[in-house]
Parts: C-alpha cells; structure tokens; sequence
C-alpha cells in the first residue's frame, strides 16, 4: 500500500511538472498558466481580487475574442475572478484609439502600426512579461502560433500577442474555369490554357477574359478605395525583384520612383478596367466587394482567408464554386517571385497607460491558449481567422473556411513579408502612396507620376521625421525580412 501511494505521488509530481513546463505545447496549458499567474498575483497583493481589465475591440472581434454570447468572457471572470469591461471602438487606426482611450488596457492592432505604437509609447513592450510568467510564443507544429515573429515582433521586442491570420489569397470562380466552353475560348484567344495565374501578367489576362459587365459579370472585385490601396500593391512591389523589392535603400531614399514601382502601379490599376465602375468610391471597402463575388457577379477577388469563410457560407451564390489560390508573382530571370504580406490582422495589443497592464497580458496569453483560441476562430460571424496550426486541422473550421482554402492559406505564410513601411509616421508614408495609387487609378495621373509624387513626399516624411531617427527602425524592420519560422508548411 505505502509503495503504491508513493506510486501515484510520483505520477502526481510529473503530471504537475509537465503542466508547468514553459512553452508546453500541451492543450490547455498556456491558459491554465495564466490562471494561475493571475491567482499569484492576487496573493502577493500586486492586483485586487476585484480589479477590471477594460478591453477595446472592433466590433467584429468582440463574438471571436470574447466568445458568442460572451461565453469567453464569463468563464474568465468565473475561473479568475478578474471583471472584464468591454467597449466597441471604431475601424480605425490602433494609433487613434489608444490615443482618444488613455483608460484602455488591451486592444488590437495591425501588424504595420507596431513602429508608430512603440515610438509613440502607446504600447507595452510585452518581452519582459512573457519570461516574468514562462510563457514562450513558439512557432513550432502542430499547436504553434503560425508566424509568431512576423505577426507579433518588431526587432527584439514582442509588441502584440498573434490573434488573427490574414495573408492574402486570391478567389477565382471554379465553375467558370472548368467550363469547356470558356476553356476553347481562352485557348483561342490567348494560345494558352485557361489555368490558375502563376503571374500578375496571367491574372490580368483572366480578369479581362471574364469581364463582361452587359452580362451581370465583372472580371475583378479586387479592393480599389482610396484607404488601404498599399494592401494590394504591397505584394505587386514587393515580387518585382528576386528575392525582394525593398521600399528603401539603406539610406532611407525611395525606391519606389523606379521601373520596378511603375510596372507594380500599373499591374494594380489595369484591374479597375475590368471591375465595377464605382470600384473606386470611398467606402467601397470589402463590405462591398466580397458581396459582389458572393452574388456571382464577379470572376476574382483577393482578400484574406476570411473570404472563403463568407463565400463558403450557406447563403452564398458560389458556394462550391469558387476556389483559393496562391496570390501570383513576377517573372524574374528564370523564375516567378511570388511573396506575400498580413494585411488587416487584429493582434492583441497592451497599452502602457492603462492600469492592469499584467492582468491584460495574461488576458491575452488565455483568450489565444490551443484550446481557447478554437473557440475564437471557430465564431461563425465573428473578424478571427486562423493563427495556429493546429486550427488548419480542426474539423469545424476546416467546415468552415473549406479544407482547400486553407491548405493554400497554409502555404501562403511561408513566403509572408513584414508590412507596411516599417518606420514611425508608418501611417502618413501610406496614406500618400494610397492616395496617388488612387489618383492613377483614376486616370488622373500615370502610374510613373504616381511613383515619382509618392517618393517625393516620402522623403519630406522622412526629413521631418529625421532621417538619422528613422534609420535604426528600418534597420530593425529590414531584419524582420530575413527571419525563417518553423512550421507544417500545409495543411493536411
């Protein structure tokens, strides 16, 4: 009896010393971590047992993070004991939010607005907190963050917890590209097969081919509003040289003034030929362009992996008849570059203003646990896509999304690049790249004037800034470029 008892006491010490291993992958374990990360805290008299966390999401995110009928946010506060207090805030810059929100302790923000939230000091820099309570952000199969790096680092300094998945695909009509009769007619036309575009030069062709609007069709409903233009050149750019197109030099000059930067502008504007006449109405965001793809009355879309969530859904007209593809790229030499960039992305943020900047943390750390983070990407209406793995291979997701979009999704990330500019005043350097895109695609300026004025202001951005300040950030971002991250690769 007494070597059985001391049996089941070993047992018992190993179960607990697994279960307080940090960075275990095992299920549950970074959520019961924070638990009782939060419960130490209470006892060392750090926290009140009746403190709040006052949280800010977009509407959107409040069904994921928090759960449908808020069933996240009660277990919390029932396990912990800590309130939430929860507020919409409006789709807007994370800058404005917290600037116009001083008593917020946890929100999200996109990746590219990380060099504006830490200079401007808006944001904890949450690497001492995750080696203060064991926590590790580890990239790794199968349960790993995807590209936690990518989504959560800028340089050394882990700025948000990785929340939400969204490189960018392409959406493409399957019924319409394996009819035989529109296949004989591409053939015939362009001397080529009718196939998913490995170019951007493809893919204009395709849009082309299929717009005809006399008949309720257009051939592209890719975004082209003034705000978030730089989403859609980004990639364009980007692929124009091997292994990358750069927006900088390392003095910090424009690159984008160049024939590499034309071409790209000039590959983003063709599609507004072929896409709805008022495509490029303020407002006309992906409220209005997916519905339109939704509805049938488009051939292509680009958009993130939410969109084959919304297409997919019961009430679409081209349920099973779409399919994902990988975003096409350039011809450089021999080869195709094709590279790919997150562009929306709400991650989860902790204001340095706000008073329960640890229990926000720890907030973060539960609500993106394995298990707890099916539960946010599994919100049927809800703005959370896949940010782990092992989300790629749960069976209600894959229902969701469809398995085809996702292992492309999969895939996607392994060519995934840092966004935006990567420098503070982040946010004016693509407000004037967004609006001459737009003025180009207007027909208001050619696509070289629209690089030349963009450079221009870009350096007096740049001047008024200090360009000796702004080096060490591009630096630190161009680092971002050249980092490798473990994982499956596709889904199964």
């Amino acid at each position: 009896m007494m070597a059985n008892h001391r049996i089941w006491q070993l047992v018992r010490l190993l179960v607990l010393a697994v279960l307080t291993l940090p960075g275990s992958a095992m299920a549950a374990e970074q959520a019961e971590r924070a638990l009782a990360a939060v419960k130490k805290l209470i006892a060392l008299g750090e926290v009140r047992p009746d403190a709040t966390i006052k949280v800010a999401f977009k509407s959107g995110n409040i069904a994921a993070l928090l759960g449908p009928d808020l069933e996240l946010q009660k277990e919390w506060e029932q396990r912990s004991g800590i309130r939430i207090s929860a507020r919409v805030i409006p789709q807007q810059p994370a800058l404005l939010n917290l600037k116009a929100n001083p008593e917020i302790d946890l929100t999200v923000a996109r990746t590219n607005e990380f060099p504006d939230l830490l200079n401007q000091h808006l944001v904890e820099d949450l690497t001492p907190l995750v080696k203060q309570f064991g926590f590790k952000l580890d990239g790794a199969a199968p349960q790993g963050y995807i590209r936690p790096h990518l989504q959560g680092y800028f340089g050394d300094k882990l700025v948000a917890i990785p929340a939400d998945g969204d490189v960018i695909l392409m959406y493409l009509r399957r019924d319409l590209m394996e009819d035989p009769a529109e296949q004989a007619a591409f053939r015939q036309t362009h001397g080529r097969e009718l196939a998913v575009p490995k170019t951007w030069h493809e893919y204009d062709q395709l849009v082309s081919f299929f717009h005809r609007p006399e008949k309720g069709l257009y051939g592209s409903v890719e975004q082209r509003e003034r705000a978030g233009g730089w989403m859609f050149w980004l990639p364009r750019y980007l692929s124009q040289s091997a292994p990358y197109r750069t927006l900088f030099d390392d003095k910090l000059r424009p690159l984008i003034d160049s024939p590499e930067g034309i071409a790209a502008t000039e590959s983003y504007v063709r599609t507004v030929y072929h896409s709805p006449p008022d495509i490029l109405a303020d407002g006309k965001d992906y409220s209005y362009a997916l519905p339109l793809f939704m509805q049938g009355k488009a051939f292509a879309s680009v958009f993130t992996i939410a969109g084959a969530k919304l297409l997919n859904s019961a009430g679409s007209a081209v349920r099973g008849k779409f399919i994902a593809v990988p975003i096409p790229g350039h011809r450089v030499g021999e080869r195709v570059v094709r590279l790919n960039v997150p562009i929306y992305g709400n991650n989860l943020v902790v204001s340095s203003r706000g008073s329960q900047r640890k229990l926000a943390f720890l907030l973060s750390m539960w609500l993106t646990d394995p298990d707890n983070s099916l539960r946010t990407v599994g919100v049927k209406g809800g703005f959370t896509d896949p940010f782990r793995w092992h989300h790629l291979d749960d069976p209600r997701i894959r229902e969701l999304y469809t398995p085809e979009a996702l292992a492309v999704f999969s895939k996607e990330w392994a060519i995934a690049l840092p966004p935006g500019t990567g420098l503070p005043g982040d946010g004016e350097y693509l407000d004037v790249l967004d609006r001459h895109l737009w003025l180009a695609a207007r027909g208001e300026i050619s696509a070289r004037e629209a690089m030349k004025r963009t450079a221009q202001e870009w350096e007096k951005i740049t001047l008024r800034h200090g360009r000796d300040r702004q080096l060490p950030w591009l630096k630190a971002f161009n680092a971002g470029f050249a980092v490798t991250e473990p994982g499956p690769g596709a889904a199964k």
